[in-house]
Parts: structure tokens; sequence; C-alpha cells
């Protein structure tokens, strides 16, 4: 990682400069020749976007009742032809063949969900809407196209009064036509069979007040290419369910563990400043992935993940959030390691309550932390998907990158849309939200939208399995396209001008972009 950084400051020039809010530059702003835009339109909502390569199409969706389609068959100049109102906010799209299906929230979201399934031949032909879990947050066909899978996030209400279990539920065919998909067989995989005290001695967080099972919540899901076995986040509890898909059983669930930001290569910059300081502290970042993808090489697949962090701190009866002055009057901090500089370095940032040096997992010698825990990583990972084990962290090149490429622009909040550079630095940074993958020739490459700083990442991360580390090769960010959210890859084969595409959906500026992947 420091030879990445090195190397970095070796082609992007040295020193660090300032503009002046009225001299910030526009952008955009561009790190070697990988992704290169060539389109960007606006959209009533543009967050998750699917592919129907046959139809030359996008189905998008943001939370709002409408499902939008755009022909891209020309991807320099995408056209939106259509919409279809819908009965409930979409949270999530996906096709397989000609089908389309969405995953609707109710009214309160913690209310049961529907999934409508569609087909499509110039306009959307509703086959059937099925009652099937709690706030079904994210929805994906399994590759063979007999499965729906979705993430049941199960979130409770501000005052944890309704608190309905998460799942993972699942949409059954025998075949893939219209017919079967009218009555699919519904099934609803709860975690009630799962070793509580076992998974949360292992690392699984427990959030809220109720059980630890409610307190399990679905965010993202990912399939092999075989469409056997399916990855499921957690995110607010930092860890990954393993789901065989023909079985309808989970095999495993893997807590995520922490980047351990006192080591070189895995810095961060913490103070909202003005001035890019990107250090080593005292300080466990837990990873909690929000977007997820699997990738598979010689019949061995991983996934990847986009360690954005999750607090829950939205809710008025219960948060896991505290502050490090408060560890301190509380005496949880070793004061050997937390001296007055570090703790005026740290004193703004947002920390966990939960994990605790006087107790397993965690316990040290005298009772005391000689680290405090915050959220999210900065950064994506990679694990094995047999075994969770973890295979590689891109540490702090992220902040290494755009401190280099956009210095203005470092840990900006573009949610704002103001420029104000280092305003996220006390606060998960650039939020990793997504990620997937795709082949370019010889090269197998992982993207990753960066939400608040509103770039886009790109490794090489061919022959992982043999041990090479991964480098990343491109960053894009145009300011104008604001909060990347869904992030969807379209191979060469399936193009429609036979070029590899990317193409990014911006939930701030509510606009859609299709990149060129070289």
């Amino acid at each position: 990682m420091k030879k990445t950084a090195f190397a970095l400051s070796l082609l992007l020039g040295a020193g660090l400069s300032f503009a002046k809010k009225t001299d910030v530059p526009a952008g955009p702003f561009r790190m070697g020749p990988v992704l290169t835009q060539i389109a960007s339109i606006p959209m009533t909502t543009a967050e998750i976007s699917a592919f129907m390569p046959e139809k030359k199409v996008l189905f998008v969706v943001g939370g709002e009742n409408v499902l939008e389609v755009v022909d891209i068959a020309d991807p320099t100049n995408p056209k939106k032809i259509s919409e279809m109102k819908l009965p409930g906010g979409a949270s999530s799209v996906t096709v397989h063949g000609d089908f389309v299906a969405v995953s609707l929230l109710n009214n309160p979201e913690w209310k049961m969900g529907h999934v409508q399934v569609m087909r499509y031949n110039k306009k959307l032909e509703v086959l059937g809407s099925h009652e099937l879990c709690y706030m079904p947050d994210m929805i994906t066909f399994t590759p063979d196209g007999l499965n729906l899978l979705v993430a049941c996030e199960g979130s409770p209400d501000e005052t944890f009064s309704e608190d309905p279990e998460g799942g993972i539920g699942v949409l059954s065919v025998s075949k893939p036509d219209a017919k079967s998909w009218i009555k699919p067989q519904k099934t609803v995989v709860d975690f009630n069979g799962l070793d509580t005290l076992k998974l949360m001695a292992a690392g699984v967080r427990k959030t809220g007040v109720k059980s630890f099972v409610q307190s399990l919540e679905p965010e993202y899901i990912t399939v092999s290419p075989d469409s056997k076995t399916a990855w499921v986040s957690l995110q607010e509890n930092n860890s990954l369910v393993k789901f065989d898909v023909e079985s309808k059983k989970i095999l495993d669930v893997f807590p995520l563990g922490y980047v351990d930001h006192s080591v070189p290569g895995s810095g961060l910059d913490i103070k909202k400043n003005k001035t890019i300081e990107i250090k080593n502290y005292p300080l466990r970042g837990l990873r909690q992935p929000d977007g997820i993808s699997a990738f598979s090489v010689n019949g061995k697949t991983f996934v990847l993940t986009a360690n954005e962090g999750a607090p829950v701190n939205d809710y008025k009866a219960w948060t896991d959030v505290t502050t490090p002055m408060m560890l301190v009057q509380q005496g949880v901090l070793d004061s050997s390691v937390f001296v007055g500089d570090v703790l005026e370095d740290v004193k703004n940032l947002s920390v966990s309550n939960l994990e605790r040096c006087d107790i397993a997992p965690d316990k040290t010698a005298n009772g005391k932390c000689p680290y405090m825990y915050t959220f999210g990583t900065r950064s994506i990972s990679i694990f094995d998907g047999e075994t969770g084990h973890l295979m590689w962290d891109s540490g702090d090149m992220f902040e290494q990158t755009i401190s280099k490429v956009a210095p203005d622009y470092f840990n900006w909040n573009s949610k704002k849309g103001k420029v104000k550079m280092d305003a996220r630095s006390e606060d998960k940074g650039c939020e990793p939200e997504n990620v997937t993958t795709g082949v370019v020739g010889e090269k197998r490459y992982a993207f990753a939208g960066l939400e608040r700083t509103s770039g886009v990442a790109v490794f090489d991360i061919t022959g992982i399995e043999n041990g090479s580390a991964p480098k990343i090769v491109g960053f894009y960010m145009d300011p104008k396209d604001r909060g990347p959210e869904g992030i969807l890859f379209i191979p060469a084969e399936k193009s429609p001008n036979g070029e590899p595409l990317l193409v990014v959906g911006y939930e701030y500026s509510k606009t859609l972009a299709v990149y060129t992947v070289k």
C-alpha cells in the first residue's frame, strides 16, 4: 500500500494545494485511462439499474413509486423511453431474460413489503405481485433465472416498538417462464436456528433493544456464477451470511472484523481542519459493508465488500454511537495510549459503544481499551467466499488517491453539493457504497462507488487467487454526478456497442452516467 501511494505521488505530482472556494476547479477529475464517461442524463430517480441485453434497455429505480426505462442502444446517447408507476417505493430492480423484478417497500417501511415480477416487450406486463417479507431492501435473480433472492432488512421503527425479524426471501420457479412466475414458490429463511452466543463471541454485533435475531438486518445479496451459493451482507452486524440457494439454508455467518488504522497503509484523515492529514491512529474500523459482489476464478469464489459503515444513530430508543470523551469519562480507554495529543485529534469522532475491552472477544489484560472502534473503513475488501478468510483490503488507497487527483474535493460532502473539502473527515470519509467486478481482456477489475466523495475507483484484481495484491488503476469523478449508489458492469459480449460499459446511478444528483472501460 505504501508503494501504491508513492507511485501515485510520482504519477500525479507532488504537493497539495487548496484553492479558495471561488477557485475550486469544476472537474471532471481522472486518473488512468480505464474509465471514460460518454454520457450522463437526468432521471426522476437514479439509484439502482439493471440491464436487459436483448432489448438494449436499462431499468432504473430509486426509492420512488416509479420504474424508468432507458434505451441505451447508443450508449453515448441514452434516452428515457417510458416509466411505470409502482404500488410502493422501489428499493431495487433485477433482470433475467425478458423478466424484470422490483422489491417494493410499504409505508411505513417496517411493514410487510412486496416483490413485483414483470415481463418486458416494448412495454411492461405485470405477472404477479407477491407479499414476501419485512422491508425488502435488495433483490437479485440467480444467474440461472430460477430464483429471486431478497434481502429482507426488517428494520425497526424509530421507537423500537415495531422491530420485525429480517431474513432471506426466496421466490422460486421450476423453469424460468411467464407461467411459472405468475405463482412462484415463496420462502423466507429466518435466523432463529443460529447459535446466538457463539456468533456474538465471534464478533457478530447485536444492535437494538430486542432479541439477537431481530437485530440481524440483511442489506445486500450477491450470488455465485453457478447459482448455487449466495452471500448476504448484514451491515449493522458487520457480518456476511453464506446461503445455500437450492436447500434454502444458512450455511455460515462470517464476522468481517476490522481494519487496524494504527498500521501503515491503513491511515485516515479524522480532522475537519481544511487540511489533508492521513495518519495512523489507535482506531479499529468496523467494515459493515453495504454493497457486495461475488466473482469466481478457477472454481473458487470470492466476495468483494464496500465497507461503508453503519452506526445505529437514527433511532430515539437506542444507539450504538458514543464519543471518545464519553469513553474517557467512563474509564474505558487505556490512558497510556490515548494521551493528550491523540485525544485532541480523535475527540470529534463517532465511535462504537458496543465493543468493550473487559469482556470477550475484545478483553484485554487490564480491561482497558488501547483502541476505539469506528464505523466503516473507507476501503473495500476481498474475502474467500468459502471460509470468510480476508484476502485483501485497500487500506487508505481511496484517501491517498483523492488527495492527489482532486484535493479540493477531498472528503467533501457531495450530498449537500457544496464544495467544502475535509467536511467528512470526522465521519466515514468517502463512504464506499457499492462494488462490482468485470473482466476486460486479460484483466479482472473491481469498481467501487464512493458515495460521499462521488468518485468511482477501479482496481486491477487479476491474480488475487494466487496472492497478487490488487492495484488501483483508475479513478473518475465529475462533481456534477453526485452520490453513486448502484454500479453495473456490462461485459463486451452483452454491450450494445461491443465495448465494456459501466453504468452508475447517482442518488444525490439524480443522474445516470455511462462509462466505457478500457
